[in-house]
C-alpha cells in the first residue's frame, strides 16, 4: 500500500504490504514487510521489524524494533535494541467499569462515542537512550524507562525503572545496576547518543566492550572536545 499523507525520506527503505498513514520516516530508516506506521515519526537510520504495528509514537535515531512488537503512544530515545513481539504503551482498561471495552471497540461495535480517546502528553510511556529490552517484555502505558536500563524478557514492567537499571520478572523489579552509582551519574552527564555520529563512530573502542576507568576517562574527553 502507498503511504498516505506521510514523508518518506529518500533513502528510507519501504518494504512490501506495508501501511504508513500521517507518519514521518527518516534518513536511511527501514520499514519491513507487513508494519503499519500510524500518525508516527520514525527516526533516521530506525530500523522496524517485519509485522510490527507503530501508533501515535516517536523512535529517534538509530533504534531497532524487533519484528511482531506493537508501540502505541510511546517516546523512544535514540540507539536502543528493543527485541521482538514486545507489548508497549497498550491501552489501560477501566476494570472498575461494567464493561472494560475501550473507547475504540466501543465505537468500533456499538457506534458509541469517538473512538480513539485522546491521550496526554503526561501519559505516554517513554523510553530513554540506549535501552535494551528482551523479548515479549510488557510495559505499560505511562511508565519511563530510564537511560541505558536493561528490561529482561517476558517482563512485565508496571513501575518507572530508573537510568541504568537491570529489572526482570512479573512485575518487573530492580535486581542490579549496570554500573556503580558514580559510573551512572558519569555516563548520564556525557549523554554520549546526543554526539555527532562522527564523534560517536571515533569513540567507538571506548563505547563497545566492557566498561574501565580508562575508557570512561576517554569518553570524558570526547566530550570536551566535541
Amino acid at each position: 500500500m502507498e503511504p498516505v499523507n506521510s514523508v518518506i525520506a529518500a533513502t528510507g527503505r519501504i518494504y512490501q504490504d506495508t501501511c504508513i498513514r500521517d507518519s514521518v520516516i527518516g534518513a536511511d530508516a527501514v520499514i519491513s514487510d507487513r508494519a503499519v506506521i500510524l500518525s508516527s515519526d520514525i527516526g533516521e537510520k530506525v530500523e522496524i521489524g517485519r509485522d510490527c504495528s507503530v501508533i501515535h509514537s516517536s523512535i529517534s535515531a538509530g533504534t531497532f524494533l524487533g519484528k511482531s512488537s506493537v508501540m502505541k503512544f510511546t517516546k523512544v530515545g535514540k540507539y536502543c535494541d528493543l527485541s521482538w513481539q514486545l507489548s508497549i504503551g497498550g491501552s489501560n482498561h477501566n476494570y472498575k467499569a461494567a464493561c472494560m471495552y475501550t473507547d475504540t471497540w466501543w465505537k468500533k461495535i456499538f457506534g458509541v462515542g469517538d473512538g480513539l480517546a485522546p491521550v496526554d502528553e503526561t501519559e505516554y510511556t517513554v523510553i530513554g537512550n540506549d535501552v535494551w529490552m528482551g523479548s515479549k517484555a510488557n510495559v505499560v502505558r505511562g511508565v519511563t524507562v530510564g537511560d541505558g536500563a536493561v528490561i529482561g524478557a517476558s517482563a512485565l514492567v508496571l513501575e518507572d525503572i530508573p537510568p541504568y537499571a537491570i529489572a526482570v520478572g512479573c512485575p518487573a523489579r530492580v535486581i542490579k545496576y549496570r554500573f556503580d552509582a558514580e559510573t551512572v551519574e558519569r555516563l548520564l552527564h556525557l549523554r554520549w547518543w546526543d554526539w555527532e555520529i562522527e564523534t560517536i563512530r571515533a569513540a567507538a573502542d571506548c563505547l563497545r566492550g566492557d566498561l574501565t576507568e580508562e575508557k570512561l576517562e576517554r569518553l570524558e574527553q570526547f566530550a570536551r572536545e566535541r
